[in-house]
């Protein structure tokens, strides 16, 4: 087999006899019983597959480049428990936790659309009840320390190569303080809630992969989902309208417009880190820095008025 390149980095030969492995020991079964195993060009943290067996479709997740830096895999594994209990994502069959491979039910689905209303209300509403969930873990995510601890792992030549990074830092680092005044209660939050993590469908709608989550600022998740494509301000207002299902307090929207910032500034660290091994990330790169400066900018006169 020649290597193949995926969204989440090369898969090689080396790799598919791990996978193999990993499966054969799931369902204790004979490589000759496993069918139809192929790259999915889904995602960009992990090397995504997809197989069948005895009937069955499944999902296998092998880690990506640097992601045992981004990844604390005891945290996503006591996630998965909460988000399963709740209803959110009741896909998996078997994880790893010091290796990190992932197993689970393929879901018919379709491309989630951010632009299709019905959409978003159902991604929204899945929000809400992740946020609502009684059951509390006890991994905190704080945005800023996530960004700090990817910033650690980027060579020094390799952080921050753009215009007006400094300032940039500045207005995010501020942000972050000042929505700290805002009281929003903390919550579950998922931690990588963008298009490509929610599977669709006519009946179903999940949100998996849980490998960034934690208790943390309801925001994240909101920027996170913004971040993820392109939404103009009259698209943010609906989904923030959606959200809180009234029109949110002046508070509220100045609150998850600097997530929004937050989020766009977290994620170019998280790109920074990629590039650093060679996995290229535009155009996502370049929409992050954009959805940083404008939204930080916004935010902050928000706040100061």
């Amino acid at each position: 087999m020649k290597s193949i390149q995926t969204t989440g980095g090369v898969y090689t030969e080396e790799i598919k006899s791990l996978v193999i492995r990993n499966i054969c020991r799931v369902f204790d079964c004979s490589q000759e019983e496993i069918e139809k195993l192929s790259p999915v060009q889904a995602g960009m943290t992990n090397i995504v597959l997809s197989f069948k067996y005895n009937g069955g479709k499944y999902i296998y997740r092998h880690p990506g480049l640097g992601s045992n830096a981004l990844v604390d895999r005891g945290r996503e594994t006591l996630m998965q428990k909460i988000v399963e209990d709740v209803g959110i994502d009741t896909t998996l069959v078997a994880m790893d936790v010091d290796e990190g491979w992932k197993i689970a039910r393929y879901i018919e689905h379709r491309d989630f659309d951010y632009h299709d209303l019905n959409d978003m209300v159902r991604a929204i509403m899945l929000f809400r009840r992740l946020h609502e969930a009684p059951c509390r873990v006890r991994y905190n995510f704080d945005v800023i320390e996530k960004a700090e601890g990817i910033e650690a792992k980027i060579p020094k030549e390799q952080y921050g190569n753009f215009p007006g990074f400094a300032e940039l830092r500045e207005r995010c680092y501020k942000l972050h303080e000042l929505a700290k005044t805002d009281g929003i209660r903390w919550c579950n939050v998922h931690g990588d809630a963008r298009d490509v993590n929610f599977l669709i469908n006519k009946e179903e709608i999940y949100l998996i992969d849980w490998e960034y989550g934690g208790y943390g600022d309801p925001g994240f998740d909101i920027g996170s989902y913004v971040a993820g494509g392109i939404h103009t301000r009259e698209e943010v207002d609906r989904i923030l309208f959606t959200y809180y299902r009234h029109q949110p307090t002046k508070l509220q929207k100045r609150h998850f417009y600097a997530y929004i910032a937050l989020s766009g500034w977290f994620y170019m660290h998280w790109a920074m880190l990629k590039e650093s091994k060679g996995q290229a990330t535009a155009p996502h790169m370049e929409r992050w820095h954009k959805y940083a400066e404008d939204y930080s900018r916004l935010a902050l006169e928000m706040y100061e008025r």
